[in-house]
């Protein structure tokens, strides 16, 4: 079974693998495992930046994020809220 309180499951995005059911059925290694560079926007966005994950970013959550397909599986409701809170 996998660990579920592992780190390296919390995807560059924010998103906590170990709690999605792709992984859960070990169908999916986890984001840090699965992606390499070049296919993916926000994990490449986040290593260019020396980031960990991509709330700690000064302009969480961009309009990239936002509006990129496939850069996040965060609710997009949810980023929206941040955005204008952040205003």
């Amino acid at each position: 079974m996998n660990n579920l309180n592992d780190d390296n499951l919390i995807g560059k995005c924010g998103f906590y693998c170990g709690s999605c059911p792709t992984y859960i059925k070990g169908v999916c290694l986890g984001c840090r495992k699965a992606h390499s560079r070049n296919d993916c926007f926000t994990f490449d966005c986040v290593d260019d930046k020396k980031l960990t994950y991509c709330g700690q970013c000064d302009k969480f959550p961009c309009n990239d994020i936002m509006t990129k397909e496939k850069a996040t599986v965060l609710d997009k409701r949810w980023l929206l809220w941040k955005s204008l809170e952040n205003e």
